[in-house]
């Protein structure tokens, strides 16, 4: 990535008019929509923005900038990940910069300037500053088709690159600390992959989904037919990719369920408290060891004839007995506990047993949210479109309980707005701030929208 050439300097990507800027609107684009003020997160993502600096912060976007150039043939390869705008208080310049996410996975900025140079960014720093992002790059107009609904298809490229990278380090840190594994860094070529996705009947970009990524154990990752009525009931988008068979090395398979939860999240509106992984055999097993691994993006699970654990059954059980990760700590031990996780099966399974005697150790040490869905007719085949409908309603309630709780609150407090006024538009500060309040209580809700176009009548 370095070039013979000279340098650029931060000063040349960053600065306005050769000084340091004290504002930022970072966006996905070059383009923000002015008539929504951005004072909640629903506005700023409905204007386009993903995150705005002031004098005070904007210093940990600085610090994201290096001295390393970054060379004109890796910027033609690059993926934009968001636009800049830098200004000066009293200033009427703004300087436009895209960053970019280059082929080799490093992180870039350059103004968008002809003939401008770049820099390399601190990936770590920059990806830090931009964990809070939001990854949507969709609209909201449901005129607007995202993609077909209620069939799978697959999803063009480019794909996007998972935030947590699954490197050899991060497997040491996360899966098998102290435990006698080897690793090695996943084949990640995202351009030789195949993501299929598939869209709830009704799907809405106004109201966001949630997500299965589907975890198979065949070389196809066309979503199956059985998970179709519980994805159109519950409102959920189902992503999976091709190759993820036992042909495939661990850390690939690792790696895409993050590249396809990525993708999903750049493309649909996904509500990330709800993000689940699902899968059958060796997909069960991915399944069940990402959500206990990575509890912080995996609200739960349905691991289906194959399930992993990191207890160590007794020598009774030979190649079987050994934890397939190490036991999470600290506050991934607490979250995954908290989250739920079904486990579907039954004694003409061959894994059957094996995942009864991971269930019992489990529940022993404090797991109490695990629930094996057993059916005595069930071999190490999928269930049916019912009894998988059943697991994952189960596994999702949780999240549609307090959905309706922070529906009702909002609507309420939007009835409480309303009740003795005589125009619904907003005349004053507090008003205006009322109804953020409602925005905030329950964001994307038909409540929090009504509320949003009071602002807008008023030009808040």
């Amino acid at each position: 990535m370095v070039a013979a050439a000279a340098t650029a300097s931060p000063p040349e990507v960053f600065e306005v008019q050769g000084r340091r800027p004290d504002h930022a609107v970072i966006t996905a684009d070059e383009s923000t929509n002015a008539a929504v003020s951005l004072d909640t997160a629903m506005e700023k993502a409905v204007a386009g923005v993903l995150d705005v600096h002031d004098a005070r912060t904007i210093g940990r976007l600085l610090r994201c900038a290096t001295r390393t150039p970054m060379t004109e043939e890796a910027a033609a390869h690059g993926q934009r990940i968001a636009v800049l705008a830098l200004s000066r208080r009293g200033s009427p310049a703004v300087k436009a910069v895209e960053v970019l996410r280059l082929a080799d996975g490093s992180i870039g900025a350059r103004p968008i300037t002809p003939g401008a140079r770049g820099i390399l960014l601190r990936r770590s720093r920059f990806e830090e500053l931009a964990a809070g992002w939001n990854p949507y790059r969709g609209g909201f107009d449901p005129q607007t088709p995202a993609g077909p609904v209620a069939e799978s298809f697959a999803l063009t490229p480019p794909y996007v690159p998972g935030r947590i990278t699954l490197d050899a380090a991060t497997q040491r840190q996360r899966l098998y600390r102290g435990l006698a594994v080897r690793t090695e860094d996943p084949d990640r070529e995202l351009d030789r992959e195949t993501f299929h996705a598939r869209l709830p009947a009704g799907y809405d970009p106004r109201y966001p989904a949630g997500l299965v990524v589907w975890s198979s154990p065949s070389p196809r990752g066309v979503i199956p037919c059985v998970l179709a009525p519980a994805l159109d009931e519950l409102n959920l988008i189902c992503v999976g990719s091709d190759n993820t068979g036992n042909q495939r090395d661990v850390p690939d398979k690792f790696q895409l369920v993050f590249d396809a939860v990525a993708t999903a999240g750049a493309r649909f509106h996904l509500d990330e408290r709800r993000i689940y992984v699902a899968g059958m055999s060796g997909g069960g097993k991915v399944g069940s060891i990402l959500a206990m691994c990575f509890p912080e993006v995996f609200a739960g699970a349905v691991a289906i004839v194959g399930f992993g654990s990191h207890s160590a059954l007794d020598d009774s059980w030979g190649e079987h007995r050994s934890p397939y990760f190490a036991k999470p700590r600290g506050r991934w031990l607490r979250l995954a506990r908290a989250h739920r996780m079904a486990l579907m099966g039954g004694p003409l399974d061959f894994n059957f047993r094996e995942m009864q005697a991971r269930l019992a150790l489990l529940e022993a040490d404090g797991f109490a949210n695990i629930r094996f869905f057993s059916y005595p007719d069930m071999a190490h085949v999928m269930p049916t479109a019912s009894r998988f409908s059943e697991a994952i309603r189960w596994v999702d309630e949780p999240y549609r309980r307090a959905r309706r709780a922070e529906a009702a609150e909002a609507s309420s407090a939007l009835s409480a707005y309303r009740r003795g006024r005589s125009q619904a538009a907003p005349a004053s500060d507090s008003v205006r701030e009322a109804l953020r309040r409602v925005i905030e209580t329950a964001p994307w809700s038909e409540a929090a929208w009504e509320a949003l176009d009071l602002l807008r009548a008023a030009g808040a």
